[in-house]
């Protein structure tokens, strides 16, 4: 009994001595500017399509994401994250009035520069948000009826080139070099131009990387 006491109270010790160990190189990582890759998936939607008369709410899209950011430390356990990311957004809609199905997708690229402040609640948590800026790549929607394509169309003219708007989220260093981030992001401003009559339309959801920091 007291050989088995002392085994446990060994790997105890032996445990506490890693965490330990472990978080006193996470807190040294957190001291130093660094720089990494991610990628993931995410899940948009485009608030609110107009056809006609009706105002119709859009599904969540899945979408992939990748990028690059930085880890700048400020003090305080505060930190200065800006990124540069890949991002597909949009969103679809499938509506059946009558006995006609009617189905709407569309995929548009960005990239985003959020401009992040980032506050390290403990050695592996950062809880962070800020501003982000959203420039138009590329886009593809489609407009189909009873499964038939009646519209397609890859245009860029009535998208707006930049949009503004904010992400939040929280980040977990599963080690000093790996990481989970998820966030939620959302757009300030539509996502088409004034001349054109979307303004319910602004790009919106969450996000989920996995990243790797130098």
């Amino acid at each position: 009994m007291k050989r088995l006491f002392i085994i446990a109270l060994g790997i105890t010790a032996g445990s506490l001595a890693f965490r330990a160990d472990a978080q006193t190189s996470q807190r040294a990582a957190n001291d130093k500017m660094r720089f990494g890759i991610k990628a993931g998936a995410n899940l948009m939607k485009m608030g609110k399509v107009q056809f006609g008369d009706q105002l119709y709410s859009t599904d969540y899209r899945v979408g992939f994401q990748a990028g690059i950011y930085a880890d700048l430390p400020m003090g305080g356990n505060f930190a200065f994250m800006p990124e540069a990311t890949f991002t597909q957004k949009g969103g679809k809609l499938k509506e059946t009035v009558s006995g006609n199905t009617g189905e709407f997708d569309s995929k548009v690229s960005y990239i985003d520069i959020p401009v992040l402040i980032g506050y390290k609640a403990s050695p592996e948590l950062t809880v962070f948000a800020g501003p982000q800026v959203s420039f138009l790549l590329d886009q593809k929607s489609t407009i189909k009826s009873n499964g038939n394509e009646i519209v397609s169309s890859s245009s860029k003219e009535n998208f707006e080139k930049s949009i503004a708007g904010a992400a939040i989220g929280l980040g977990y260093a599963i080690t000093p070099n790996i990481n989970v981030n998820g966030r939620y992001t959302m757009d300030f401003q539509r996502a088409f131009k004034e001349n054109v009559n979307q303004d319910k339309v602004k790009n919106s959801g969450f996000a989920l990387s996995l990243g790797y920091t130098f």
